[in-house]
């Protein structure tokens, strides 16, 4: 870059969203990274001064409205002019529609488990309302400041549906309409609207499942044989699909998949 700009990561204290905070750094971005843990948050502070790399910790919840008001504010104060806003923060609490298990031998009838409420309310908040919030903020401090950038929300491809995903799916999928949609609304303003939706992601969550379940390893190791390149992607794949869009010019709308080709509805990461 030219010009040292803001990198704002939400979702950034572990996982995926610290994975990107790095790359960022690592290419020359201002990092300010976002996630509700403090503490969390400075340990990955520390392992980036370890690598040679300044992460910028500013901690809030983005469920929160005031909170998020709160964040803009001291990236105004504290940062260069904003220029990229990576809305990874989100959660995933799966459950089917209604769960069915046979009763007990004589017990009668069938034992119904709805999907609870609150999961779908907190899904719904942390993927899609705090995406809506941070993503308002972020093109909010770019239009004031006058200046062009660029808003890539983190999406996934079970937004065209999969097994026991009702809240995570219905999020995703609003995420990549908001992305459309914010694509046509600031387009004249010069900030271009894009998302990545990864497929299964081999990182530490996989890989902790699946060692922890020989029955879930087999099932996923299943999976993985029906998707066209054999694997699945990585932290750096996603990393390497977000640089792309801070970067290419002509991009926005754009709904950018990593996903080695497609994934089973079936799959449950």
């Amino acid at each position: 870059m030219s010009e040292t700009r803001t990198a704002l990561v939400t979702g950034a204290s572990r996982g995926l969203g610290a994975a990107l905070a790095l790359r960022l750094a690592a290419a020359g971005w201002h990092t300010v990274t976002c996630a509700r843990d403090p503490q969390a948050l400075a340990a990955r502070a520390a392992d980036g001064a370890a690598q040679g790399l300044r992460l910028h910790p500013v901690p809030a919840d983005v469920t929160d409205e005031e909170a998020v008001t709160r964040l803009f504010d001291r990236i105004a104060q504290e940062a260069p002019p904003l220029g990229l806003c990576v809305n990874n923060a989100g959660g995933n609490y799966a459950h089917t529609l209604v769960g069915r298990r046979s009763p007990a031998p004589g017990a009668g009838g069938v034992d119904l488990r709805p999907h609870p409420l609150d999961a779908w309310r907190r899904t719904i908040d942390l993927c899609l309302t705090g995406t809506f919030l941070v993503g308002r903020g972020a093109a909010g401090a770019m239009l004031r400041a006058g200046t062009d950038g660029v808003i890539v929300n983190i999406s996934s491809t079970v937004s065209r549906g999969a097994y026991a995903q009702s809240a995570y799916t219905a999020a995703k999928a609003g995420v990549e309409a908001l992305t459309r949609t914010w694509a046509v609304e600031l387009g004249d303003a010069g900030i271009r609207v894009l998302a990545v939706s990864p497929g299964v992601i081999d990182g530490d969550a996989l890989r902790s499942r699946t060692a922890a379940s020989p029955r879930h390893a087999a099932y996923m190791a299943a999976m993985l044989e029906q998707v066209p390149l054999r694997r699945w992607c990585t932290e750096d794949d996603v990393a390497d699909a977000v640089l792309l869009a801070a970067t290419n010019r002509a991009m926005t709308g754009t709904i950018l998949e990593v996903d080695g080709g497609g994934i089973p509805a079936r799959v449950v990461v």
